[in-house]
């Protein structure tokens, strides 16, 4: 499954400096707000954004899992902006006491398919791209679903 989304839209460009914003070329404070409102409007729970140096994280519970959430503009841009998840792993020792199951791809189906929809729904995103990240940190399989 791909969990990294890259699209354009103006309706996230900052009039401003982000509140809180850590790093002066990082924005996304606009894109996380409206992705943890639209994943609130669709059931889930999700704390405020919190700045980062590369943009902004948000985290959602799902399925027992942590999913965090990174929202960002693209280097150099204020109209590119890419969406990335990564699931919080059980410690090892909940996985020696087996009170865990690796559910990674189940707890962040809902969450992509989620933010897929509102994207395809906004209006406002453009050239929507769907791709993974390689063991080297490389992009690989570019499509225009999440599936």
């Amino acid at each position: 499954m791909r969990d990294h989304v890259r699209f354009h839209s103006t309706a996230f460009t900052p009039a401003t400096v982000d509140p809180g914003q850590v790093n002066t070329e990082r924005y996304g404070y606009a894109l996380a707000t409206w992705v943890a409102t639209r994943l609130k409007e669709r059931g889930f729970t999700a704390d405020s954004p919190v700045p980062e140096d590369w943009g902004w994280l948000l985290g959602v519970a799902q399925h027992g899992r942590v999913i965090r959430i990174g929202c960002g503009n693209v280097d150099g841009s204020v109209s590119e902006w890419v969406i990335w998840l990564d699931v919080v792993r059980p410690g090892r020792l909940a996985r020696l006491l087996r009170r865990s199951r690796d559910g990674t791809p189940n707890a962040a189906y809902g969450i992509i398919a989620a933010i897929h929809g509102a994207l395809q729904s906004s209006g406002h995103a453009q050239e929507i791209e769907w791709f993974r990240v390689g063991p080297r940190g490389e992009e690989v399989d570019h499509a225009a679903t999440p599936i």
